[in-house]
């Protein structure tokens, strides 16, 4: 069927120049770094530094998921119902890609400025640290660190 074939294409196409991947380990290592470098006291859970990644991802997922269900559910009645159209396709694709690309670049560009918000704010943490550590060393949890991040 070609229109199987386009959808796979299609989300094929989408999670090659989406790279929801990357961007969910970037978001997942500022947590990281939080956890054991920044505040390795306040035992900053797994939930805390996979949550953002999670949410991504799972948007992402549920953005591809929904465009795959319309397609399939308009071929389904488009053949319970003979399969008659002059174009031959049961819905517009135009709007259907249009939908897709505005929604995932959205998610994409939101994720983007939730890590770049994040990594400025722990860069600047960072710096705080790496003066401390500079006047003399910094404790973190059982040892102490002296030198520099860089």
């Amino acid at each position: 069927n070609a229109g199987a074939l386009m959808q796979e294409l299609m989300i094929l196409l989408f999670r090659s120049l989406f790279p929801v991947h990357a961007l969910a380990a970037a978001m997942q290592s500022v947590n990281v770094i939080r956890k054991f470098i920044e505040e390795p006291q306040n035992h900053i859970g797994v939930g805390r530094i996979i949550f953002p990644a999670v949410m991504l991802h799972g948007t992402f997922d549920v953005i591809l998921l929904a465009i795959t269900t319309y397609i399939e559910k308009k071929y389904d009645q488009f053949y319970e119902n003979g399969g008659d159209d002059e174009n031959g396709l049961p819905f517009n694709p135009l709007l259907v890609n249009i939908v897709a690309w505005t929604s995932t670049i959205s998610l994409m560009t939101i994720g983007y400025g939730w890590y770049l918000v994040q990594h400025r704010r722990q860069m600047r943490r960072l710096a705080l640290i790496e003066a401390e550590i500079a006047q003399g060393g910094r404790s973190i949890g059982t040892r102490t660190i002296a030198g520099s991040f860089a």
